[in-house]
């Protein structure tokens, strides 16, 4: 009982002292002569006389409770970052997609990603200024920023990289160019990488190959990019290679074929067309039928057409060469 109320009549004094801390530290901070303040606001007297005489030796002491209360209010800023971040979000108005039930929990994911993000950069934001401040009580700012100056551009040149890869992934994430599970290439000078998104993060993208390897991609290499899991369809392209001397009557069987394709195949949006490989023509021909398939549906199509070509180019007596 005597230590709560000891606390309760402490605690009046305490918050004057950091208070007072606060507001000298604020105004050494700005290169503000805290004293001319004091005199200004306590005018010409003993008292104030006194004050100024004996304030260098509270000077070392409320420097030191303003570096506390700083980053205590740092802290206390890191701590509540998530619910700050969403705030912002929730006020921008950012909801990516809209969207279907289906997709919701990459949805509710990449948002939980987006959230992180910026608490990462409120809480960053909020100890650096913290430890600008903190700085700033026992050095020039003036000499502060040639250090600052110096000290940055030694680490942009040395950490170009690594900073230009996570730029990359918050405009990556933002403009929500894949998802984990979308199938994606990307085009590098040179080579061409092609799997699906199995992790994302800020600075890399894990991509599974057809092969099976795990491949960690810096998003500073994600330029150019092709994403197959996003269209309204999904192309399909058969070879049919048939004797020149058939290749008058493999057309008009593969033509009509074409326009009954969508009623003979769910999958297939619209009659297909036949288009020449390369335009060569010797003892053989092919044939590109190319189709279009219900998004997603294309490898399926695939192999529904090759056999109900086989089977008409079967029954019209025209073999496959």
């Amino acid at each position: 009982m005597r230590r709560r109320l000891l606390f309760v009549l402490l605690l009046p004094l305490l918050l004057l002292v950091a208070l007072t801390a606060l507001a000298i530290g604020i105004l050494r901070a700005a290169d503000i002569n805290e004293l001319t303040i004091l005199r200004s606001l306590l005018g010409p007297s003993e008292t104030t006389t006194a004050i100024v005489a004996y304030f260098p030796l509270l000077q070392l002491p409320l420097q030191i409770i303003f570096v506390v209360v700083v980053f205590v209010l740092a802290w206390l800023v890191s701590r509540v970052s998530g619910r700050l971040s969403g705030w912002l979000l929730k006020a921008a108005q950012y909801d990516p997609d809209q969207p279907t039930a289906a997709e919701s929990s990459l949805a509710q994911r990449r948002r939980r990603t987006v959230q992180q993000l910026v608490a990462g950069f409120i809480s960053f934001a909020a100890f650096t200024i913290a430890f600008i401040l903190a700085i700033s009580q026992f050095f020039s700012l003036s000499n502060l920023a040639i250090v600052a100056t110096v000290a940055t551009n030694a680490f942009g040149f040395a950490a170009r990289d690594y900073i230009g890869d996570m730029l990359n992934g918050v405009s990556n994430i933002f403009e929500n160019r894949f998802n984990v599970g979308d199938k994606i290439a990307i085009f590098r000078v040179g080579d061409k990488l092609e799997g699906v998104v199995e992790h994302v993060t800020v600075r890399t993208l894990g991509i599974r190959t057809r092969t099976g390897e795990l491949i960690n991609v810096p998003q500073g290499e994600v330029r150019i990019l092709l994403n197959y899991s996003r269209g309204s369809y999904s192309g399909v392209d058969v070879i049919c290679k048939v004797a020149a001397a058939d290749l008058p009557a493999a057309m008009a069987e593969l033509l009509a074929l074409g326009r009954e394709a969508p009623a003979l195949l769910p999958e297939c949006i619209e009659p297909w067309t036949l288009v020449s490989r390369d335009g060569t023509l010797g003892s053989a021909a092919e044939i590109r039928i190319h189709a279009r398939a219900q998004f997603g549906h294309g490898a399926g199509l695939r192999l529904r057409i090759m056999m109900l070509v086989e089977k008409r180019l079967s029954a019209a007596g025209i073999p496959l060469a």
